[in-house]
């Protein structure tokens, strides 16, 4: 599990496009709770990229866990019951950005017009965000519930792509997935501890002190798996936190 975490921290309701900025347009965040209690800057970095790049921010109050993780368990009328509960704290938003993939997998089929933040970023651009040059080497690994719940592949490398000199190299055995899924890394540990073993020695041979995920169960799945594998240090970080780190306006970082 991670070592930090910000079970009392507030995310600001509301943050507009820094001044100089043309809106483009209101989003809603979800916020999530297992990105926001252990990954709380995950969704900081999340709403400063989305205001550099033009977007209103909105964090509507009551939400809770959107029902992914009772639906990976197979409870799927309490899923269902944690789905209707976010469509009404969502009630009158137009979209619905979700930067975790386990989260956005889930939410696909429900009555939310919810979308990956990558591929929300992909699909309506930079705007006039820029981005600072980053010489930096990272290794991408693509969470099973993007790529193959929402084929998102491409999106996340063309975004990380609006860093002038970040380099993005593919995970070997990158196809397979890490153990986590889900809940699988807590109900079937002795496969999972397999997979997250393979994760772990395809990042160490790309050689890379960085990696990239998206989902936060990856993320965790990941760290845990470099970290007892006595190799040198990897950090393990959000896309959307290397965008953040090379925003080059000061002023997009306030939230």
């Amino acid at each position: 599990m991670p070592r930090h975490a910000h079970p009392f921290a507030r995310l600001p309701r509301e943050t507009a496009p820094p001044a100089g900025v043309t809106e483009r347009g209101t989003v809603a965040l979800l916020s999530g709770c297992a990105q926001d209690r252990w990954f709380h800057e995950v969704n900081r970095a999340t709403i400063r990229v989305l205001a550099a790049t033009g977007w209103r921010v909105t964090v509507p109050r009551g939400q809770a866990c959107c029902g992914a993780l009772a639906a990976h368990n197979g409870r799927l009328a309490v899923a269902d019951r944690l789905q209707a509960r976010a469509a009404s704290a969502f009630r009158g938003a137009d979209t619905v950005v979700v930067n975790a993939a386990g989260c956005s997998a889930h939410l696909q089929e429900g009555p939310l017009p919810a979308v990956d933040l990558l591929r929300f970023l992909a699909r309506e651009g930079p705007g006039e965000a820029t981005f600072a040059e980053v010489e930096r080497t990272v290794a991408y690994h693509d969470a099973c519930h993007a790529v193959r719940a929402q084929g998102i592949a491409a999106e996340p490398r063309e975004v990380l792509g609006w860093v002038p000199g970040l380099r993005v190299v593919d995970v070997p055995g990158g196809d397979r997935c890490c153990g986590a899924a889900g809940i699988y890394n807590v109900t079937q540990p002795v496969l999972a501890d397999e997979l997250q073993a393979q994760r772990a020695a395809g990042i160490r041979d790309t050689a890379v002190s960085i990696v990239a995920s998206a989902n936060p169960g990856c993320s965790m799945q990941i760290a845990a798996g470099l970290a007892v594998d006595g190799g040198p240090a990897v950090e393990v970080v959000h896309p959307v936190e290397l965008l953040d780190r090379a925003l080059a306006t000061s002023a997009s970082r306030s939230p």
